[in-house]
């Protein structure tokens, strides 16, 4: 009967400590990858129709506009805090830019999604838990995009030049 009595305390101890120990901690980087790709592939194909996402009289009052249109339709996938500069390089990587001339004189921005951008490689930071995706638009322009796995959805975290 002592060892009964024993043996239940450490079992629920037991049960306890493999309750926090197990579960949703252990990074498979073969899931993860196909995650995080699935993440920038839902970004990169969101106008892959070449849909026209915003108009302006600038460039930069275009990018503002599609910037909201492109969080909206991905708002699980972006950081919240990506940097503005960071915002605008994802723009450029994302869109095309199809100035027209008006009859008074000024210039209407319209801004375009394009659906010739697709991932060249993917590099993963073992140690750090975070993708690059080396990205490529038009066969020409090259960016990288980092991930970082936060909250259990992966994150834009930075958007730069491909050396």
């Amino acid at each position: 009967m002592k060892k009964i009595t024993l043996f239940i305390p450490i079992f629920i101890l037991l049960l306890l400590l493999a309750a926090c120990n197990g579960g949703g901690e252990s990074f498979d980087p073969k899931v993860e990858q196909e995650k995080a790709t699935s993440v920038i592939n839902s970004v990169l194909t969101s106008f892959e129709d070449q849909e026209k996402v915003a108009e302006g009289k600038t460039s930069d009052e275009a990018n503002v506009i599609a910037w909201k249109t492109l969080k909206e339709k991905n708002i699980a996938a972006l950081s919240k805090d990506l940097a503005k500069e960071d915002q605008k390089r994802l723009l450029y990587l994302l869109t095309l830019n199809k100035a027209e001339d008006l009859s008074n004189g000024e210039t209407k921005s319209n801004i375009l999604f394009t659906h010739n951008t697709e991932i060249k490689d993917v590099s993963l930071d073992q140690e750090k838990k975070i993708f690059t995706f080396d990205i490529e638009r038009s066969g020409f322009d090259h960016k990288l995009i980092t991930l970082d796995k936060q909250e259990d959805v992966w994150k834009i975290v930075t958007v730069q030049e491909s050396e």
